[in-house]
Parts: C-alpha cells; structure tokens; sequence
C-alpha cells in the first residue's frame, strides 16, 4: 500500500474554458478545439470512408455500429494477421482486408477507427495522422500527457480529425444525469463521487499477459479512464489528486497490482472521490452527483438513475418523498430497461443495453460532427485532459513496468530434446517445470515473453530451456523449434469463433503440428484434448462398457449436435490419427476430465452452469460423482506419457479423470464454506433445462436472430453422469492421481477461501 500525490501543470489560457459538458457552447456534446491555430478541417464529400484498423474483440463493436451509421462506407479491415482481417472484412461486408497501415490511404480511407491495445495508440495514430488518415482511436488516447499533447498537436497542423471512444459519456444514464444537472435541478455541483467495483475473470484464472496487468498504472488506464471521462466532462481540468493503494498483490516477482485504490481529487469546478476495486465478486459502477440544492446516482450497471431535491415540507415528509420519488425513478428505469431488452429479444425493436447505445452513440457522434462540420464529441484535447486525470490518478504507479525478458537464441535442438507447445499455460507450464525438474532438455514454443511465469523465465534466462516464438500456423517457427526434437507435447488450444476458425485453427493447425513432427523426424506426438470429444450423456457408450466411459478412439459419432470446441476436439482428433495412420508417426492422445487447480477459475463449467458468480445451476440434479482431477496430476501423466518407452501408449486415446467422489453440489457447498460467501447451487432436471433452453430459443427466433436450435444431446454430455475409466494411465504409466476427498478438496476447491478474501 502506499499513498501517491499529483498535480499536473495548470492549463493553459482557453484550455481551461468550456471543458465540461454543463457549459452551455458544449450543450450538444461538442468539446473545445485546439487552443493553438488549427487548420481547418476537411469534411467528407459523400460517404466517409472508414476502416478498422485491429480485428480483436472490442472492433467488432465498431463494426456493428458501423453498419448503421449513416453516410459511412466502411472499406477496409487492417491487422497484423492477414487472416483476422479478412475473417472480419468477410463479416462486415468490408472489400478489403490488409495488414499494412500504409495500404489504406491508397484505398481512399479517410478515418480508421484504432481497436489495438492502448500501448499501440500512440505510434499507430502518429502514422494514420502522418499518412493522410483522420483517427477514431478507442481509448486511453496515450499513457502519457506529453504524448496526447503530441497528437492533438499534430491532427490540427494537418487539419485531420481525431477523436477518442470515451463511450461511458454516453452512457445513457450519464447523459440523462447531465441533461438534468443543465436543467438546474441540483443547483451549483460541488462534489462527485465515484465507485467502480468490478471482477476480472484473469485474476481467478492466473492469467496476467493481458495489457493491463503489465506495470501498476496500466490498469487506471484500462479501467478507470472511463469514470475519469465522465469527471473531465462534469468538473474540467483536474488542478490535483492524492491516491491511496488499499490493497496490493505480486503477480509475479517484480509484476505489482494495484486491487483496491481510493482517490481524492481537486478540479476546475469541484472536488471529486473515487474508489476503485478490481477483481471484485461483486460489481458496483456508480456515480453521484452532489450538488447545492439536491444530488443524483447513476447506476451506470443497471442502467438507473435517482435524485433527491430540497422540498418545503417538514421532514418526516420530506423524507418520505425523497424514498418515494426515488423508487418511482427507479421502477420506471429498471422497466425501461426489462422492456428494451425484451423488445430487442423478439426483434420488435433494436439493441438498447447501455454499454451499445454508449459505443454507438459515442461512434455515430464523431462521425455527424465531422460530417457537419462541428467540434468533435471528445476530441484530442478533451482526451488530452483525461489523460491528465489519469497520470493524476496514478502517481507514482507511473514507474518502468518489468522489462520484457530477451531470451538467447534458442540455437540447434539439444540431444533428445521434448518440444512443448502451449508450454506457458496453466497444466504447460506444470509440465515444462517437471520436465526440467527430471534434467530433460525442454524447448517451450510461445507467442509472447511478456508476463511469464518466473520458473519458465528463470530457466530460459539460465539456458536450461529454449525458447521459440511461433504459435500454430507459423511455419518457419514451428519448423524451427521441432527440428531435431526427439518428441513433442501439443497443449495448444487454438480455438475460434465460428466453426471455420475452429477447423481452420484448433483442427488444420493441429494437423500440421503432426505432420511437421513427422517431417522433422519427432517419433511421438502427445496431443492434449478433452473428455468434451466424447459424449458422456447416459445412454452414451457407457451403457454398453460396464457402466464406464473406457479408453477409446470413439469420439462423439454426432458432432454436429455439440458446441464449437468439443466438435473442434473431436474433428482435430480424427485428423491427427489420419496422419500418424498415414505417415507413421506415434501418436498419444490425452483426454483430461475436468481440471482443476490453481490457475483455474473458481466458477468452472464442469461443476454447472454459473448465471453469476454465485449462482451455479446444475447440469441435471447436481449430485452425481464428477470425474475431477488436479493440473498437477494431469501434468504428471502428460509427462510420464511423453517419456514413456516402448509402445504401452502409442495409438491410443487415454482419459486422465480422478475419483475424488465429489459432486457439483459438494463442491459448491464447500466453497460457500471456504470463502465466506453465499454461493448458491440450484439443481435443475435436464428436462426442464432443455425446454428453458428451447423457450428462449423460440423467443429469439421469433425476433429473427440466428442461433442454433438447442442441443439435448451437449446437455446430456455436459451433465457428465456417466463415470470414467482412466485404467491405461494407471497400468501403463502408473499414474496415480489424488483421489483422497478431503485433500482434493484442499488443492481444488479450498484454495479459493484465502484467494477470495
């Protein structure tokens, strides 16, 4: 914990003016421009002509408004992989799919929207600006004042558009609490205080690659740019804060993250407060508007928003009137809300959740200004004043992030060298660290050297094991790293999002790991699947094996009827046999049943279907035996596997699955009991689950939404009633995992009681 005080330069004359929304010149939306001579802006003639530039997650809700938006011709997708991009363009409807900046200009692209991590903003917007492209950049604008400075600089000396996806302006509730505060019913505004309580599902699972958890102040940046845009908008310019860290963890040794953070801050037109909290179970986003003559809250979660105002009555009846009036304010929201959704539902009306109607507003904002010539909505220098939130913000958080470790050169393959791809992940790394622990000579193939876990680190710095940047599909570094190798371990996942990316990714790409290994003379290739290739359900093979899912090559014989990743396993599975049948190499297949274990999120899938965080809705009754096992087990096997000599396992599919004797209903009970909180499991007959799912399958259908029609068969697998044999394991591996309840439930389910707290 520690206490961290900023105070950024004052604003320059006109910086300063009109920087909130309640001025009256910013009425409709539309921040102050440059205070600098500005050359004009150029306005589209006919359709603006935009791409996308990056094709992750948060670009396809760029594209979807983009879709609607008026007056917009969207011309191209760019990423760095050419196959992204043209996935993405195939979606949309986009005629062009590129992986080089410099490529758009010669499209007649007039603005692309940047939907890249926030560490690429700055030199990618820098080279869209130096190349003729106005910029729509998802936000932070940059990590650093001096460098949005820069920027805004160089948009208005090119007379080109750039503006920045603070989209929580928009946010419906937010915008109702401004038009409100302009309406005077508050008065004069004093104080604003903000709460932003949220969960992060890659603190549960151990994964801290992402961006945000690379140096302290990067998650402000992620996160809390969003309530910061909203104070920059109500407040100004912020003249100084003083931050608190309330609770700090280590990732890893040197990676420091920030949980729980407490900010008072100082600006132009008040005072302000903001707690924040990460990796919550419970989510609260509110903002409260404090005022002279009365307050407002917005629920910026649940789409709400309640006032209080002075009245000339006594006060029991002035009390009585503020609950009342707050209730009514309420009810009206909540049903705004249930109505809009349900609309939507049956395809009665369009989408209304408040993080869309916040991006499309926000999209369609930018893009009516330019167009009509006006000040743009958050343009570079209200972005600019957000970042100085931010650094306000920060601190002394602001210091160098761990360096990105520089590996040697992984050289030839040693003697006898065991490749691992996926070796980074939660059961990979396990098995690297055994391998090494038993003096073999490991490479790890991985697609980053950012945030690794310092045990694989440790051991590639000290040359102990090679290192090789590839990822599937990446001939030259597949080639690479298996040439010379003795065997190799595929714990790759590779999944997509829609059946040809699976099959393109998880099943192509599995096959020719295969196929190279072969090449490459590699005389066994264990390939990690998932008891999800099989169909569990209760009439399922089972029946007619003694009662008992048993070793086998059957996988599910109708895939089409399961979801997207087991009918990846099973399609990758049948193609990996055609080529070790067809080349001759030996091939092993790991089937591990549901995995748990430090590094897996407490809210697994296997133990039923989580609505929240805390309620978990059983596959079925919830009380049958589930075949469970530890990472550390199924890494023990993965290993023995891969060593073992002779042929005891070659061609054969082996399930690794434990028998605890611990159901989804236990296990959720004991974690109620090991966390403290009320986490609840609710049993549901398959039955009564199939016809919930058909009903709302007919709802959106009826609202012509394409979805596929529900499987009773995945239901029945998912439910996983049907007990497993793990006998090959056993008898020709010795494998010999923990099957003692009590301590399972130690390394499984009670390791959550003292992460959780």
């Amino acid at each position: 914990m520690g206490q961290t005080t900023k105070t950024p330069a004052e604003p320059r004359l006109g910086e300063a003016a009109s920087a909130h929304l309640l001025d009256e010149e910013r009425s409709e939306g539309a921040s102050m421009t440059s205070p600098s001579t500005k050359k004009p802006m150029a306005r589209p003639q006919g359709k603006t002509k935009v791409a996308v530039v990056g094709a992750g997650y948060i670009a396809d809700f760029h594209l979807d408004v983009l879709k609607e938006t008026p007056n917009v011709e969207l011309v191209a997708v760019c990423d760095v992989s050419q196959e992204r991009a043209q996935a993405a363009a195939k979606r949309y409807g986009a005629p062009h799919a590129v992986s080089d900046l410099k490529e758009l200009k010669g499209l007649g692209v007039e603005i692309a929207h940047l939907a890249v991590p926030p560490d690429l903003h700055v030199k990618l917007t820098r080279a869209l600006l130096e190349s003729g492209v106005g910029v729509f950049v998802e936000k932070p604008i940059a990590l650093d004042s001096k460098d949005a400075r820069e920027l805004a600089e160089l948009a208005d000396s090119l007379g080109l558009a750039l503006g920045v996806n603070h989209n929580n302006v928009f946010h419906p509730s937010f915008q109702r609490m401004v038009e409100r505060i302009q309406n005077g019913e508050i008065g004069r505004v004093e104080h604003v205080q903000v709460t932003l309580s949220v969960p992060l599902r890659q603190l549960d699972a151990g994964d801290y690659s992402h961006w945000m958890f690379r140096a302290p102040r990067n998650i402000v940046f992620e996160q809390a740019v969003h309530p910061l845009s909203q104070l920059e908008h109500l407040l100004g310019p912020i003249k100084s804060a003083t931050t608190t860290q309330l609770a700090t963890t280590e990732l890893h040794p040197g990676q420091t993250f920030h949980k729980r953070w407490s900010t008072s801050m100082v600006a132009e037109k008040g005072t302000a407060e903001m707690y924040m909290a990460f990796g919550e179970p419970f989510t609260r986003s509110t903002i409260q508007v404090l005022g002279s003559d009365g307050s407002l809250e917005a629920d910026l979660f649940h789409d709400q928003l309640s006032g209080e105002q002075k009245t000339l009555y006594l006060d029991f009846w002035n009390s009585y009137l503020a609950g009342a009036k707050r209730a009514k304010e309420l009810r009206k929201d909540a049903r705004k809300v249930l109505t809009g959704w349900s609309l939507f539902t049956l395809g009665l009306g369009k989408r209304k959740d408040a993080f869309y109607v916040g991006m499309r507003d926000s999209i369609q904002a930018f893009h009516r200004a330019l167009r009509e010539g006006k000040p743009l909505p958050n343009d570079s220098w209200a972005a600019l004043r957000v970042t100085e939130w931010a650094e306000a913000v920060a601190g002394d958080t602001s210091a160098t992030p761990p360096p990105v470790p520089e590996f040697p050169d992984p050289g030839e393959a040693r003697e006898n060298e065991i490749v691992v791809l996926g070796g980074t992940g939660f059961i990979g790394r396990r098995v690297v660290t055994r391998l090494l622990a038993k003096g073999e000579h490991v490479t790890c193939i991985t697609r980053r050297n950012h945030s690794l876990p310092p045990s694989i680190v440790d051991a590639a710095l000290s040359g102990k094991l090679r290192m090789v940047r590839a990822s599937l599909g990446d001939e030259e570094g597949m080639a690479r790293a298996l040439k010379g190798a003795r065997r190799c371990i595929h714990l790759a996942t590779g999944n997509g999002n829609d059946w040809a990316e699976v099959q393109k990714i998880m099943v192509d790409g599995s096959a020719r790991v295969a196929e190279q290994c072969s090449e490459a003379g590699v005389e066994r290739l264990v390939y990690v699947s998932s008891i999800a290739a099989l169909y569990t359900g209760p009439d399922g093979p089972a029946a007619a094996a003694g009662g008992k899912i048993q070793d086998s090559w059957d996988t599910d014989p109708e895939p089409e009827k399961r979801p997207l990743y087991s009918k990846g396993k099973a399609a990758a599975e049948k193609a990996l046999k055609a080529v070790a049948d067809r080349t001759g190499l030996k091939l092993v297949v790991a089937r591990p049943g549901v995995v748990l274990g430090e590094g897996t999120p407490m809210q697994h899938s296997g133990l039923g279907l989580w609505v929240r965080d805390n309620h978990c809705v059983g596959w079925g009754p919830g009380d049958n035996e589930l075949p469970l096992v530890l990472a550390d087990d199924v890494a023990d096997a993965l290993v023995a596997a891969t060593l073992a000599e002779g042929e005891g396992v070659d061609g054969q599919a082996i399930n690794l699955c434990a028998n605890p004797g611990i159901s989804g209903h236990e296990a959720v009970k004991v974690l109620t009991e090991a966390t403290g909180r009320k986490m609840e499991f609710h049993p549901r007959g398959l039955l009564t689950s199939q016809v919930m799912e058909i009903g709302k399958w007919v709802v959106k259908t009826v609202g012509r939404r394409k979805v596929a029609l529900p499987s009773y068969r995945d239901l029945k697998s998912r439910a996983l009633i049907s007990p497993f044999s793990s006998n090959l394991a056993r008898e020709k591996l010795g494998w010999k995992p923990v099957e003692d309840k009590e301590e399972f439930l130690d390394k499984a389910i009670r390791i959550y009681g003292k992460k959780d707290a």
